[in-house]
C-alpha cells in the first residue's frame, strides 16, 4: 500500500493501533477533546488515544443519557458499557460542553475499571487573566499522569514530547498547504482519513508516514476539477461519508475545520523556558471550538481559512444535539455570506441516517453555487 492508503486503513479501524500498543506492554490513555495536552500523556510513556465513535445506533447509553443529548458522546459511552474500550488504562476529558461534563459524572460511577479525569480548563481563552488557574489545572493533570503511569514526567521528557508533536503539526500544515493549489492534489476524504490516522498513531510513526505522504502527493498528476472550492466545518467527523458525498456531487473540498483535522494541528507550541507554560500558551490560544469564548476568534479563523484557500462555498455539518455548534451556526453563516461565500448548515446524525436526503440537499447547494 501507499502511505496514503496505509493511513486510510488505520483511520477506518481506530482501535487497532491502541490494541497493538497494549499487546506490547504499553498503557493507553483515552481522551477527548482538543484541550487535553497529549504531550503530557506521551511524556509519561503512555499512548494518547482520541475517542472516536462508530456509525452504529445508540443502545445501552440511552439508559444513562437523555435521547436529546449528543449522539457522539452516547455512542462512545455505548462502547464503554459493552467493553469495547476495555483496553484503556485511563480516560481524560476536558471541560468543553455540558454533555462531556455529564459523561465524566456517569463514567465515574459506571465504568469503574477505567479511571476518568477531567481537566477543568477555562472556557474563556486568549486572556492571560486565566493563567494561574489554568496552569494549576495542567500541573494537577501532570501529577495524575505520573501516578497513572508510575513514571516521573521530567521537563526534559516534556520538552521532547512537545518537539515531537510540533513536528507532526508542521508536517500536517505542509500537507494542507498543498490544498491551496487549484486543483488540489489531495481530496477531502484523503485529508480527513490521514489526519484521523495521525491522531491515533505514535508520533514517530505518524511523522515517518507523513513524509512519505508528502512525497506521494507532490508527485501526483492532478486532474482538472471544475466544481466549487468548498470549506467544510463542524465539530467532529469520525468517518468520511459526508465529505465523500460532497465530492461525489462535484464539490472540491479544499479545507476542513474539524476537531480531528485542521483544528488539531493548526497551532504550534511556542518556545518557553518552562514547558508547562509553553503548553498553557498553546492551549489558551486555541479558541477554535464553538464551546469556547470568544466566539469571534473562531469565526475570524474560519474566515481567514476561507481567504487562504480561495473558498467559494461552505458547508457546516452540525452533529444532531451538539448545542454549542448549533448555536454558533447562524452567526457563522451570516459572517461567511457577508463575504459572498454561500453557506449551508446541515444537521447530521452520527449513525449515518438520512444520507439520501442529505445528498439531495448537498447536490442542490452545489448546483446553486455553480449557477
Amino acid at each position: 500500500m501507499t502511505a496514503v492508503e496505509t493511513l486510510a486503513s488505520i483511520a477506518r479501524n481506530p482501535a487497532q493501533v491502541a490494541t497493538e500498543w497494549k499487546a506490547n506492554g504499553g498503557k493507553v490513555v483515552g481522551y477527548r477533546c482538543l484541550y487535553v495536552p497529549e504531550e503530557v500523556i506521551w511524556a509519561a510513556g503512555m499512548l494518547p488515544y482520541p475517542l472516536y465513535g462508530t456509525p452504529e445506533p445508540v443502545g445501552l447509553a440511552d439508559a444513562y443519557f437523555q435521547a436529546c443529548t449528543c449522539e457522539f458522546v452516547r455512542n462512545v459511552f455505548d462502547h464503554a458499557l459493552s467493553g469495547r474500550l476495555a483496553f484503556l488504562d485511563g480516560l481524560v476529558l476536558s471541560n468543553t460542553c455540558d454533555v462531556v461534563r455529564r459523561l465524566y459524572d456517569i463514567w465515574s460511577r459506571h465504568v469503574e475499571a477505567t479511571p476518568v479525569y477531567l481537566i477543568n480548563n477555562p472556557q474563556k481563552l486568549l486572556d492571560e487573566a486565566n493563567k494561574d488557574y489554568f496552569l494549576e489545572e495542567l500541573h494537577r493533570f501532570r501529577v495524575h499522569m505520573e501516578q497513572l503511569s508510575g513514571r516521573e514526567i521530567t521537563d526534559e521528557k516534556l520538552s521532547d514530547a512537545i518537539a515531537l508533536y510540533n513536528e507532526t503539526r508542521t508536517l500536517l500544515r505542509e500537507l494542507y498547504a498543498l490544498r491551496e493549489q487549484d486543483p488540489p492534489p489531495l481530496t477531502g476524504v484523503e485529508a480527513l482519513e490521514i489526519c484521523t490516522a495521525v491522531t491515533l498513531l505514535p508520533k514517530e510513526r505518524a511523522n515517518a508516514l507523513l513524509r512519505e505522504v508528502l512525497a506521494e502527493v507532490k508527485a501526483r498528476d492532478v486532474q482538472e476539477a471544475d466544481g466549487p472550492r468548498i470549506l467544510v466545518t463542524g465539530s467532529l467527523l469520525d468517518h468520511a461519508a459526508l465529505i465523500r458525498i460532497v465530492e461525489e456531487e462535484g464539490g472540491v473540498v479544499v479545507i476542513d475545520d474539524l476537531c480531528n483535522t485542521s483544528r488539531y494541528f493548526w497551532h504550534q507550541v511556542e518556545d518557553a523556558p518552562d514547558p508547562m507554560t509553553a503548553l498553557y500558551r498553546f492551549l489558551n490560544g486555541r479558541a477554535l471550538c464553538a464551546c469556547m469564548h470568544p466566539t469571534e476568534a473562531r469565526i475570524d479563523h474560519i474566515l481567514a481559512l476561507a481567504d487562504t484557500y480561495e473558498v467559494e462555498a461552505a458547508i457546516d455539518f452540525n452533529l444532531k444535539y451538539c448545542h454549542p455548534f448549533l448555536y454558533e451556526a447562524p452567526l457563522l453563516k451570516a459572517r461567511l455570506e457577508a463575504q459572498d461565500i454561500p453557506t449551508t448548515v446541515l444537521e447530521v446524525g452520527h449513525d449515518l441516517s438520512g444520507h439520501g436526503q442529505l445528498r439531495t440537499r448537498i447536490q442542490a447547494f452545489i448546483e446553486m453555487v455553480e449557477a
